[in-house]
């Protein structure tokens, strides 16, 4: 697996940024530590049970029964786990991954989302967002045969680099329409914007909806000075790492990255700006404004979130760092149905949001959640990335009632 730097002129402050956190979760013997959480701890009665490990990155989880998934490691490489039996897939498309020099840490690119075509069962189709070699963000569809990729097709592809890209996800609308996250968290500030996710002409720092081989559906809206519609869904977002789309009523829900806080939940309209980097209610990580208008202009021409989580500090505030994004009904844990669950990769642990109240709480589920979903039988799987630097021990985790 190859590996480089993206070119950037603002790499050299984001980089310093990114060490200092992990220097400050770190410790001598690389293994990463848990902060406290920022918020009330809700120890709800839970049993965790790890039923595979040795993973770097494990960040796509696609479910096709209650004992069998595909599971994307980020740094390349793709698996099967099947009544708990582990298996690697080969064949899988070759991938770039890059973070900070010096420390063993993956901060963008590499093999991401991973998502079953709805018609699964009949059409054998599995979905995997990544970037590639050439840097260019894709989504591809592919078949498995004997434990070996067959029928790979690449789908959709940007027309520009993503090396400042985070997070992408895929969620299913119906059975023929997906919106994918393409992310944008490049270092901007009110003094030195970087306006690609403003730019109806580049992908990042959108979401887009694509029809399911990967064409543009004609009742994708058409957004100021474009022609005719395009793959942009909504724009102005930083880095949504999390996308979940409630069916009951058709609501797309994504949490997204701030800078130093200002982490936000939004509802997804259909054609509209959520004002990356016009505005946000975090600061940069210099200390800097990063918001290049007001709060009152903000509210008149772009979509404020529903709701956002800074973490106060004396250096001026701290994400949490969501990096996925849950609804929880019918599980067969009862204090978490009705609420939402989201990976703080700042505090290293599950996080639990009540939308009606407005309140956040932490969870004794300890680590980088990249992703979680529930299973048929109502329990809850989550991924989680390794906690030690020069070990490969990420996991999965099977959640149950206590």
């Amino acid at each position: 697996m190859k590996q480089i730097r993206p070119i950037h002129r603002r790499n050299a402050i984001l980089y310093l940024y990114l060490c200092l956190c992990l220097v400050f979760l770190g410790s001598c013997s690389h293994t990463i530590k848990v902060p406290e959480s920022p918020y009330p701890m809700s120890n709800d009665p839970i049993k965790v049970e790890t039923i595979a490990d040795g993973f770097v990155v494990p960040y796509g989880l696609a479910i096709v029964n209650d004992k069998e998934y595909f599971i994307s490691d980020r740094i390349g490489k793709l698996f099967h786990f099947k009544e708990n039996i582990l298996s690697e897939i080969k064949g899988i498309p070759e991938v770039v991954t890059f973070g900070t020099p010096g420390i063993k840490a993956i901060v963008h690119g590499g093999l991401m989302e991973l998502s079953l075509h709805p018609n699964y069962q009949l059409n054998q189709w599995i979905y995997v967002a990544y970037l590639p070699e050439d840097g260019f963000a894709t989504v591809s569809r592919f078949k498995i045969k004997d434990h070996q990729v067959v029928q790979l097709e690449e789908i959709f592809k940007t027309k520009h680099h993503n090396y400042s890209g985070n997070g992408m996800r895929l969620v299913w609308e119906d059975s023929t329409h997906f919106f994918l996250n393409i992310g944008n968290s490049d270092f901007s500030s009110y003094q030195d914007p970087v306006w690609f996710a403003q730019d109806l002409n580049h992908e990042a720092g959108k979401i887009h909806r694509l029809n399911e081989d990967g064409s543009i559906p004609n009742d994708n809206p058409i957004i100021d000075s474009l022609m005719g519609p395009s793959s942009i869904w909504s724009y102005g977002h930083r880095d949504v790492q999390g996308l979940y789309l409630d069916k009951a009523n058709h609501t797309l829900f994504g949490v997204e990255h701030g800078p130093m806080g200002g982490d936000e939940l939004n509802i997804i309209e259909k054609g509209k700006n959520y004002g990356w980097p016009l505005f946000s209610y975090g600061i940069n990580y210099d200390g800097l404004q990063a918001s290049t208008i007001s709060l009152d202009s903000a509210a008149k021409f772009t979509v404020l979130p529903e709701h956002y989580w800074t973490v106060p500090t004396h250096y001026g505030g701290q994400a949490i760092a969501p990096a996925c994004l849950l609804k929880v009904d019918s599980s067969n844990i009862n204090t978490w149905n009705g609420h939402f669950l989201i990976g703080s990769l700042a505090y290293r642990r599950l996080m639990k949001y009540n939308r009606t109240t407005g309140e956040t709480y932490g969870l004794n589920i300890e680590g980088r959640v990249r992703t979680i979903q529930l299973l048929p039988s109502g329990d809850i799987i989550a991924l989680v990335e390794r906690n030690h630097l020069k070990k490969s021990n990420g996991k999965i985790i099977r959640i149950s009632g206590g």
